[in-house]
């Protein structure tokens, strides 16, 4: 089966009050990024596992993207203000898209 990562978007409760929408956007455009580094073979699930980092006097969401068929991983940082730290996943379930916390699924 072919996944897109193309219909309705939708993030769960958790998600919506844990996560800035900034990341929130981030997350589902990284999409993109995965597609790219293999070339259209996106897997239903999409792991992220986000980190906060300090390097100096400024704040860095470190975010490992991956996914385990094809496997492949990326990495993004992201400047913030907020602290946020933990497990989220993408999942394509054809017609629409759900962002949630690790302990949500």
């Amino acid at each position: 089966m072919v996944y897109t990562f193309s219909g309705s978007r939708y993030v769960t409760k958790g998600v919506a009050e844990n996560f800035p929408i900034e990341l929130q956007a981030a997350l589902f455009s990284a999409i993109e990024q995965m597609r790219e580094k293999v070339c259209g073979q996106l897997d239903y699930l999409q792991v992220f596992e986000i980190v906060t980092e300090v390097k100096g006097q400024k704040k860095f969401l470190h975010i490992y993207h991956m996914q385990e068929c094809p496997e492949a991983k990326l990495e993004y940082f992201i400047p913030t203000d907020t602290e946020v730290n933990g497990r989220a996943y993408l999942i394509d379930d054809v017609d629409h898209i759900t962002l949630l916390l690790a302990e949500e699924y």
